[in-house]
């Protein structure tokens, strides 16, 4: 009994591997590993930076519209059902994308993939890891997150192939039907609760051990919670479109196709590496020291983009190096830092706030990069904006989180509360 016990208690890393594989597919090919087509979108359908930036802003408010309804609809069909209903839309997304020719087309395909980017990304995942995991939630949430960056290092090669050995279409295609196989895993794998095949999650009486990220005694003070959230909006608006238009921005700055290529892969696999990293380092070291290595990776990084103009491939590998092991901080640290800052109570509308909010920032600022090149003829200046940007959310949001931790540690002495596992999360 005892050897079945742990056996069973393993099957939480099998769940994260399948949360992995959706995460894969709807945030990494719909989000990340679409940067790859900027260029030939561009150079192949006739569009401008403008409408190549407002396609990915029309992407980012669709997205917004399926989270919207993500909680209600894992309410009334579970969660499992839900993640896989998001990888089928996913399939007519790109579907629509492969047979689209113009403008239009190609806006309504990146519509339906925000709706399942939105229906089958962070929220769903969270619950997921929350669930299945007692123990190592960090761990397991990076490695959940490591996908979007390993569709950037694993698709782009292959979508550079197919797009320049075929045609955009057969590429658009591909992709669809290996989305349509992969829900089919997802489906007999992620099961919506240990209950459903009667086992336990990971780390199942192992609470007292863990070093694992836990519940704030109380939710901060409001005031406190919306500087919070002003922080996060503002970092954003730069972090989650710096890595949409890495391509782009070389390219329009005379490097060949093949260093613009590896330079997107090796995107990926810094993004993957990052966030598998900053999930085990905030588990050691804490959420605020780990934060702060990785924002400085990330204004670091974007200040050495703005150097693309002297073409030095050097400096443009060390600048995608440190931007996208940093990146990792915008997605991880979502759930962490809600759990920090909110009981146990408010959990899960703390972090639907935390990443709407996030997601707001790439909506707002999601076409701006594209007008400042317009404008300017380079995407150099608007790197210049979104490097200050960085700055400017990263030192609000390290601010205000420690005068938020300050305070709950003096409630936590005055009350002599006990924290509260983050494994307990309530639907």
């Amino acid at each position: 009994m005892t050897n079945r016990l742990i056996e069973e208690r393993k099957y939480g890393w099998a769940v994260c591997a399948a949360v992995t594989l959706m995460l894969f597919c709807t945030s990494g090919l719909a989000s990340t590993g679409f940067a790859a087509y900027q260029p030939y979108l561009i150079n192949l359908r006739g569009l401008t930076n403008t409408q190549s930036s407002m396609m990915l802003t029309i992407r980012s408010l669709f997205m917004l519209i399926g989270m919207l309804f993500t909680s209600k609809l894992i309410d009334r069909f579970g969660v499992r059902r839900v993640v896989t209903g998001s990888m089928l839309i996913d399939v007519i997304a790109f579907a629509v994308l492969a047979f689209s020719n113009g403008y239009l087309g190609t806006c309504v395909g990146a519509a339906i993939c925000g709706i399942a980017f939105g229906m089958g990304g962070m929220v769903p995942a969270s619950i997921f890891i929350n669930r299945w995991f007692h123990t190592h939630v960090g761990l397991a949430l990076g490695i959940c997150m490591a996908s979007t960056g390993a569709s950037a290092m694993i698709a782009t090669p292959v979508i550079t192939f197919l797009v320049e050995h075929f045609s955009l279409r057969v590429s658009f295609l591909a992709e669809a039907v290996f989305i349509l196989l992969s829900s089919a895993v997802v489906y007999h794998i992620a099961y919506s609760r240990p209950s459903c095949i009667n086992t336990v999650p990971v780390g199942e009486g192992e609470e007292e051990k863990s070093k694992s990220p836990v519940h704030a005694a109380h939710t901060a003070a409001r005031p406190l919670m919306l500087l919070m959230m002003f922080g996060i909006l503002v970092f954003g608006m730069p972090a989650n479109t710096l890595h949409s238009h890495m391509s782009v921005l070389y390219s329009g700055e005379g490097f060949t196709s093949s260093q613009v290529s590896l330079l997107v892969s090796i995107m990926g696999l810094f993004l993957a590496a990052g966030k598998c990293a900053y999930g085990w380092i905030a588990d050691r070291i804490g959420m605020l020291r780990a934060s702060v290595m990785l924002y400085i990776m990330v204004i670091v990084g974007a200040f050495l983009c703005t150097l693309a103009g002297n073409g030095s491939f050097a400096v443009a590998l060390v600048a995608v190096i440190l931007l996208s092991f940093g990146l990792a901080v915008v997605s991880v640290s979502i759930s962490i830092y809600a759990s920090k800052v909110s009981s146990e109570q408010d959990y899960s509308k703390t972090v639907t706030s935390f990443q709407f909010l996030n997601s707001c920032g790439g909506l707002l600022f999601g076409s701006i990069p594209g007008m400042i090149a317009d404008a300017q003829g380079s995407y150099v200046p608007a790197y210049m904006v979104m490097t200050a940007l960085c700055g400017v959310g990263a030192l609000v949001m390290v601010l205000v989180y420690r005068q938020i931790r300050h305070e709950d540690h003096i409630y936590v002495r005055a009350h002599r509360a006990q924290p509260v596992n983050l494994a307990h999360i309530a639907k």
